[in-house]
């Protein structure tokens, strides 16, 4: 009969040990200190986006044209233009900011996001009044003379603005090169900044025979640079092609002193 009672007595002693023990578990932070549970939590979420955004030039005249370009790192879920341009765009390209025709600061803003937070960044393009000089209009004489009036020079056929080979040959700069094709002036600085260097990865302003002078050389061909040389579109050098046209300044005429 003692037996049965000491085998009796020493299962309810382990029982009670084994309950205690599951409690202990229960109750215990074992979950929040196992490194495996915490790195799968912290691997959820991403690092925030970082944005570039630069605007070549940031000072034009009025008429004239920056262009924009930008770059996001890390994932994204989104971008969104805001201020003086608009729209979703994606994690990196170039793009002109169209004819500016009014005096002012121009802000372009873009904001690039994703579940880890977000990023914003700013350029600003001061537009100054174009110094473009006007074909003086003639006033009627206030006396009869016999002696007959010579008519003012009218360039460009008449077109506005009107630049001659002294004014494009000034634009021959790093940041303010010109050319122009045929009849039309070309900001060669913005159509590189915004197309050449996105498309193909040559500068084009550091080919030589381009700033200040004619482009018919460069668009037909036989001006190379890296070793490459690539003829372009024949509406390219008609000046049809969307992606010349937008970045025209003016006319070209070259009697025009």
């Amino acid at each position: 009969m003692w037996l049965k009672k000491l085998v009796g007595l020493s299962m309810l002693i382990t029982l009670i040990g084994m309950n205690a023990i599951v409690l202990v578990g229960f109750f215990s932070d074992e979950k929040s200190t196992d490194p495996s549970f915490s790195l799968s939590q912290q691997a959820a979420t991403p690092v925030p986006p970082v944005v570039t955004l630069e605007a070549t030039p940031t000072e034009v005249q009025t008429g004239l044209f920056s262009a924009l370009k930008w770059s996001v790192s890390g994932e994204i879920t989104g971008c969104t233009a805001n201020g003086d341009w608009s729209g979703p765009k994606t994690q990196f390209g170039s793009e002109s900011t169209g004819r500016l025709g009014s005096e002012g600061t121009k802000n372009y803003t873009l904001t690039c996001m994703n579940d880890g937070g977000k990023d914003t960044k700013t350029v600003t393009v001061q537009v100054k009044q174009s110094a473009v000089a006007t074909i003086p209009t003639p006033t009627a004489a206030t006396t009869t003379t016999s002696t007959p009036s010579t008519a003012a020079p009218v360039y460009c056929g008449g077109a506005s603005p009107c630049y001659g080979p002294r004014e494009v040959a000034s634009h021959s700069g790093t940041g303010n090169c010109w050319g122009y094709n045929g009849d039309r002036v070309i900001n060669v600085t913005s159509l590189d900044a915004g197309y050449h260097k996105g498309k193909t990865g040559i500068d084009s302003v550091e080919v030589g025979g381009v700033c200040g002078k004619d482009l018919g050389p460069s668009l037909s061909g036989s001006v190379s640079a890296g070793g490459i040389t690539e003829d372009h579109k024949s509406t390219t050098k008609s000046n049809m092609d969307r992606n010349l046209i937008p970045y025209l300044i003016g006319y070209y005429d070259a009697k025009k002193p």
